[in-house]
Formats: C-alpha cells, structure tokens, sequence
C-alpha cells in the first residue's frame, strides 16, 4: 500500500471516528447539573412538571428503562429512569420537579418501592445496555 492510499485511510477514519465522540462529552450527570438547579448533593430542582423533566432528560440520554408510577401514586411517585452507571428520580416538588442522580444500588435502594419488582438489582459494576446485572459472579473455580 503506498502512502497516498495510507493518507486517504487516514482521513477516511478521522471523518468517521471524530462526530462518533463528539457526543461523549458531556456525561448524565453533569448535563443535568448544568441544566438545573442545585438543591443539594446530587439533587436538582426544575419549576417544569416531572413529565416534561424527564422527557428533557431521556432525549438527551437515552435510559435503558423508564418506570412511571404518577398515574396510580399521584405526588407520592416519580418517574425513574435507569442507566448503565446512575439511577435519575424525577418526582413531583410543588409546582416543579425534585430530580436526584444516584448510583445503581444506592437509586435501586431508594426507588426499590417503585421499580423493585420491574428491575432488576443492579450487578458490582451497574447494569448492562440491556438493563441485566454487569457482573455475573466469581466464585470459586469460576473461570477455570
């Protein structure tokens, strides 16, 4: 191969790989930390309606689930969306929303009343892409 199809490669591979990260900057949890307001550690606050916060929040990040109960527990549910590394509880506060970022056990913790029988417990690592435990055991002899 001479040098002028090695360039052509090159650049061929820079245009593809280049927009492919480009929207691996910004993670979960700092997107929602510019866009709403600070309340507390890892709590937010917005003056819209859970419905549209979530919204906001799942077509920027795709969740691997989505678990609404506001239909049959009113002010006492959430919207809860589940990621690969954080659990995002969008609840009603007021006339607004509360939002909370949490890691996999600690949301799975907080929210087992209202997701519990609906997800599954979150692995050592968090979940897979297909919302399954990341890490599948290890026990003796595992791996042998």
């Amino acid at each position: 191969m001479n040098s002028r199809h090695r360039m052509i490669g090159g650049v061929l591979a820079a245009v593809l790989i280049v927009p492919a990260l480009g929207g691996c900057g910004t993670s979960n949890r700092e997107w929602i930390a510019d866009k709403y307001t600070r309340t507390g550690s890892d709590t937010y606050r917005s003056s819209k309606a859970p419905q549209a916060v979530a919204s906001e929040i799942s077509r920027k990040f795709k969740p691997i689930d989505r678990v609404s109960d506001l239909s049959t527990r009113g002010s006492a549910g959430g919207i809860f969306l589940q990621y690969p590394k954080l659990v995002v509880g969008v609840l009603p506060s007021g006339s607004g929303s509360r939002i909370t970022v949490d890691s996999p056990r600690r949301g799975y913790s907080r929210y087992h009343s209202h997701v519990g029988g609906i997800w599954r417990s979150p692995g050592s690592n968090g979940w897979t892409s297909s919302g399954v435990a990341s890490f599948r055991g290890g026990g003796p002899g595992s791996g042998k």
